[in-house]
């Protein structure tokens, strides 16, 4: 998803709720139909007239052959506003390629979904412009924006984009403007770069970064001697008010350092105190010792916004660590994000599915890998520790813990008195020595805090309608069903406009209609 506008609004000072920003994506599958859309299909309801291409109804249809005919006559602006017509969104479903010097403009009045290869193969330009207020610009599994030229144009609202094509131009560009705004015009094989001895980009970024859909394969980052306490990642550290959107980090192999003090150590990020937008990571994580470990994300700290992004890496500490799938800890703010990979920690870990501390508030996402820690640790299935609020989530994956540890489907320990869970549930077995809850292993938040939240009684092992925490027998807000009662209609305080029940989805399980699991 790009977020440009926002960001730049966030680097203002401006007041932005991420909440805000997830919010457009179910309205966009909500009125899907209210689009222009690029396809295969012949051209319907559009009037192209003078370089320009707008609809004669909500719903319109312009062929991607007919655009790129007109492409190669010169500049076309394709525009959700017609005479007397407002369509939203701009849908790009067909593969579109253009040799010519035509620069293309996608203007929509709300968002832009850009679902198959856009190739611009010559000197060219592309425009893309999406509602300030509402407006996001994403990239499905086929999407994505590669450019032969790097002196292309690329303006993104209002603002134009350096193109790169390697780490080391990014880098090198970063650490000579590190408030600029650059993208990433093709996919880029890392694999020649050798093993990284720290983080490729080292300078603090304060500006905007837009993946276009592209990825960066084989990154591979190790830290084999013992430096003092260190921020690993891609980027070091993402400034406040900066943005990194649409990225996608494939097969990294990334290792902390082993010095007692550990680091912040992410695929993508070690510390952010920006905006991550619509970005993934797959590979392998490690953080050795000490520190905070996520598969995208070390450190989310306060002020740092993770919207729509998700991790499928392996991510591993040895000890003494914060460790998730998505993000080691975090102070800011975690909506409609998901997390797949497995998470192993050695003895007195914090591990969890999703986040291993939070702190701050984690909204509309989901984790479904195992989640594994030795002994004297917290272990969940979303959240090893929670300090703050989780609502609209849930967990799937088979949690288990070492001996005095404390163990739970969605959260090891709702650690503070403060602490909430809402309109949540877990589904994982629960094993292991020490304190063990069907939804929490321990509960210290204060009575009357959880509330319309749930745990699985036939997939979890714990069977017993007390143990909803494990510390405190019949823990308010807390209820057991079975499979077949969570399969047969939304639990009771789950908001139907938020959650969804279909026998092909997610096993028939609620899901998030604004963040659904992959089909």
């Amino acid at each position: 998803m790009n977020s440009t506008k926002t960001a730049r609004s966030l680097r203002a000072g401006a007041s932005i709720s991420v909440l805000a920003l997830a919010a457009p994506l179910m309205g966009v599958a909500a009125s899907a139909h209210a689009a222009v859309t690029i396809s295969s299909a012949a051209t319907a309801n559009m009037v192209c007239s003078g370089g320009t291409c707008a609809p004669t109804a909500a719903s319109a249809v312009l062929n991607v052959g007919d655009l790129e005919t007109l492409l190669a006559s010169g500049n076309v602006a394709v525009t959700t506003t017609g005479s007397g017509v407002q369509a939203k969104d701009i849908n790009v479903k067909a593969a579109l390629a253009w040799s010519s010097t035509g620069a293309l403009t996608l203007d929509a009045n709300r968002s832009i979904a850009i679902d198959q290869a856009m190739s611009i193969a010559g000197f060219s330009g592309l425009t893309l412009d999406t509602s300030a207020r509402n407006g996001t610009l994403s990239f499905g599994k086929k999407g994505h924006v590669g450019f032969a030229d790097l002196s292309s144009a690329l303006t993104i609202n209002g603002a134009g984009y350096t193109l790169v094509n390697t780490i080391a131009a990014l880098a090198s560009a970063i650490k000579t403007n590190p408030t600029g705004d650059y993208a990433l015009a093709a996919g880029y094989d890392a694999s020649a770069d050798g093993t990284y001895a720290s983080s490729p980009v080292s300078t603090t970024f304060e500006g905007a970064f837009e993946g276009l859909g592209n990825t960066i394969s084989h990154l591979a980052i190790d830290m084999t001697d013992r430096q003092p306490y260190v921020y690993i990642g891609l980027f070091a550290n993402l400034g406040t008010g900066a943005s990194i959107d649409n990225l996608a980090l494939s097969k990294v192999n990334i290792a902390g350092p082993k010095g007692r003090h550990g680091g912040e150590i992410g695929g993508l990020v070690g510390q952010n105190l920006g905006l991550l937008f619509g970005d993934s990571v797959s590979g392998k994580v490690l953080g050795r010792k000490n520190g905070s470990t996520g598969g995208l994300v070390g450190l989310n700290y306060t002020g740092g916004a993770i919207v729509n992004c998700f991790s499928s890496a392996a991510v591993s500490s040895d000890k003494g660590g914060l460790v998730g799938d998505l993000v080691g800890a975090s102070l800011g703010t975690i909506s409609n994000s998901s997390a797949t990979g497995a998470v192993k920690a050695g003895l007195n870990n914090e591990a969890g599915g999703l986040v291993g501390e939070n702190q701050g508030t984690i909204v509309a996402s989901y984790a479904t890998g195992s989640v594994t820690s030795g002994y004297d640790s917290w272990v969940g299935g979303l959240v090893a520790e929670n300090e703050n609020s989780i609502s609209q989530s849930y967990a799937t994956g088979a949690v288990t813990g070492g001996s005095e540890s404390k163990v739970g489907g969605l959260v090891g320990d709702n650690y503070a008195s403060t602490s909430t869970i809402s309109d949540s549930y877990s589904t994982g077995t629960v094993t292991g020595g020490g304190t063990l809850g069907g939804l929490i292993g321990y509960d210290g938040s204060t009575a009357g805090n959880n509330v319309d939240s749930y745990w699985d009684t036939t997939t979890s092992g714990i069977t017993n309608l007390s143990q909803g925490a494990g510390n405190i027998a019949n823990d308010p807000g807390i209820t057991g069903l079975t499979t077949a009662q969570f399969q047969s209609g939304l639990p009771a305080g789950f908001d139907p406009s938020i959650w969804g029940e279909n026998a092909g989805i997610n096993g028939g399980l609620p899901y998030l209609l604004a963040n659904p699991p992959p089909s």
